[in-house]
């Protein structure tokens, strides 16, 4: 029962943090972040809570539409060999699975938090010094919730929607290069 209202409040706390996503102005902080960014490190993942009994989902697939995504937009997908040199830019597709039950305890669903959050390393200038730090600067998150049966597909649409947010945020702030090779 405490799990539920903690899902709510959350899913409601969510909701009303979207409304205000769609009222951003133009020069939008967390949206400017991304200017000029044109290569980045990607990660995707799927935690499943301990008894959920749901099928895994492919983490391969997740992270190569996050990096089809990007790469058509110009962006260079920094692979884990060239992190170290890259553009210290990482961009991360997460979710994380609750299985539901109904009050006689037989599955009846799941609820996932979603979340695509872009890190990057900045320069913050503290007592004369400069200190580095990997800090969180741009994300879109949402709960999703469903059957089990659609519990996959929902997963799928919704990285799709999340990697279109980042697309469209990414363009307002810069123009687009010629698209790379898919590879």
């Amino acid at each position: 029962m405490h799990l539920r209202r903690s899902l709510d409040l959350l899913g409601f706390s969510l909701a009303m943090a979207g409304n205000l996503f769609a009222q951003q102005t133009e020069d939008d902080p967390q949206r400017m972040t991304l200017t000029g960014l044109r290569a980045m490190a990607v990660h995707a993942r799927v935690q499943l809570s301990e008894r959920a009994t749901l099928a895994d989902i492919d983490e391969s697939l997740l992270r190569s539409k996050l990096e089809q995504g990007i790469r058509r937009e110009g962006i260079s997908v920094v692979t884990r060999n060239e992190v170290r040199d890259g553009s210290g830019a990482h961009l991360s597709l997460l979710y994380l699975v609750l299985e539901t039950r109904d009050k006689a305890g037989e599955k009846s669903g799941f609820a996932a938090f979603s979340c695509l959050q872009l890190e990057q390393h900045v320069i913050v200038p503290r007592l004369g010094r400069y200190a580095y730090a990997v800090v969180p600067t741009w994300r879109s998150c949402g709960v999703l919730m469903g059957s089990p049966e659609a519990y996959s597909g929902t997963i799928q649409r919704n990285a799709d929607e999340q990697i279109a947010r980042f697309v469209e945020a990414w363009r307002s702030v810069n123009s687009p290069r010629p698209a790379q090779p898919v590879g």
